[in-house]
């Protein structure tokens, strides 16, 4: 069976596609790992609601001034790294195919950024003529690294067909600027007009209306479906769709909002002392942000874990020891980017599948009585093993179980993670073959 995954991940792994995504996502790791830990300091230290800042009262001690300041940093730092995501990922998927087909990279990757700004544009939107927000920032964001990829990827394409054979040197001189300038003409065009077409088009068939409208519905179903069974479908293709690169699904089925099913939980809670017997015992989000997110989605603090104590390649393991703050706070840009977990076969059924089985088992010792619904609200940035003990009000059998959970799922990635070692090692002889003409003069 082990011989039979390992051929299918090499295969895979062996498709142009796959490999431009796999270099992309390698290039952009430390932007996204730094996003990651100012997105935690963000939202679990320098929050008035996180559980950091009320446990050390920072709100008491530390000037609003200091605070605030750090607040505002990190916000901002993590925003823009994250916000303009999709831009990074389209230069560099468009640079990678441009190269690996031997065709002018640098123009390429232009080309590709363009090409994602025009998909993006709101061209019947005539309320506001301010180019900066006329565009659908959605789409720019590292929800939609997919929807990037594939753009930057097409754009590749395009160079590969249009564009001529191309050698980079360390220096050029102006005639041959001038020489790559009109040879990238006729590719750069073909990409910049198929790109304004595609973003005329869905303007006119309001495709991102349709998304809003996909994405509202995930939300809804998240907050107010009490049926497990149609819960659970919802949430397995969530997060296959946050392993292709489109994220947006999975925040808008998971976020926690005041639904008329949480309060009523929160009420009955509050008002008899305990979570046991509350109304609504099967409330989706809240059995997966509990037991289906130890640490991220994919349950991948457990994921870190392993790589950290039987993985022995120098590069993944340093992605795992820099963003396992970050994941066991929640934020897990960092090894969705770096490992990486988007688009790698490898990790597809693990990722789905686990937290899936967390939220079965959970169900059913809820069903039999041997741990409370979680009905409290928690603080941002709990620690994932440790929120169903604050989601239940310091019930000491849902810590026990947690975190009993939490080491079956670290057993389970074991030997996921084996595989992966061997799959990397083919990889990595792969990439010596080729690194004898993807060269630089």
């Amino acid at each position: 069976m082990d011989k039979v995954i390992f051929n299918m991940v090499i295969w895979v792994k062996r498709r142009s596609f796959f490999r431009i995504a796999e270099r992309t996502l390698t290039i952009l790791m430390p932007l996204a790992i730094i996003g990651s830990i100012f997105q935690f300091m963000w939202q679990s230290v320098f929050s008035p609601d996180s559980l950091i800042s009320n446990i050390f009262y920072f709100d008491r001690w530390l000037p609003d001034p200091i605070f605030n300041a750090a607040w505002y940093a990190s916000q901002g730092l993590s925003s823009v790294i994250f916000n303009s995501f999709g831009l990074l990922v389209a230069y560099f998927a468009a640079q990678y195919t441009a190269r690996y087909y031997h065709k002018d990279a640098q123009m390429a990757g232009i080309a590709g950024m363009l090409s994602l700004f025009l998909c993006a544009y709101r061209f019947r939107d005539t309320s506001n003529f301010n180019i900066t927000m006329n565009f659908n920032w959605r789409f720019l964001g590292i929800h939609s690294f997919l929807y990037a990829l594939v753009i930057g990827y097409l754009v590749g394409l395009i160079f590969r067909f249009w564009g001529v054979d191309f050698h980079h040197y360390h220096t050029e001189n102006s005639s041959r600027i001038e020489w790559r300038a009109f040879a990238s003409f006729k590719p750069t065009a073909i990409a910049l007009i198929i790109s304004l077409m595609i973003g005329i088009l869905t303007s006119l068939v309001q495709v991102r209306v349709f998304a809003s409208n996909v994405y509202q519905f995930f939300q809804n179903e998240g907050q107010n479906n009490l049926n497990l069974w149609m819960f659970i479908p919802l949430i397995m293709l969530a997060l296959f769709l946050n392993w292709l690169g489109i994220g947006e699904p999975l925040s808008s089925l998971t976020a926690y909002v005041g639904s008329g099913t949480n309060v009523a939980n929160l009420n009955y809670a509050l008002e008899h002392g305990s979570s046991w017997n509350v109304p609504n015992k099967f409330v989706g989000n809240a059995l997966y942000q509990s037991y289906g997110k130890f640490g991220g989605s994919g349950v991948l603090l457990a994921l870190l874990i392993v790589l950290l104590l039987v993985y022995k390649r120098d590069n993944t393991t340093k992605v795992a020891r820099w963003s396992f703050i970050p994941t066991l706070f929640g934020s897990n840009q960092g090894a969705l980017v770096g490992l990486p977990i988007i688009l790698n076969p490898l990790y597809l059924f693990s990722y789905v599948l686990i937290p899936v089985f967390n939220m079965l088992v959970a169900a059913l010792f809820i069903q039999l009585h041997l741990i409370p619904t979680s009905a409290y609200q928690v603080l941002s940035g709990t620690p994932g093993p440790i929120v169903a003990f604050m989601a239940t009000n310091g019930n000491w059998g849902a810590l026990i179980f947690s975190l009993l959970l939490f080491a079956t799922d670290i057993l389970l990635y074991v030997p996921v993670v084996k595989i992966a070692a061997k799959v990397q090692l083919e990889i990595d002889n792969l990439n010596a073959e080729e690194a004898g003409f993807e060269y630089v003069h």
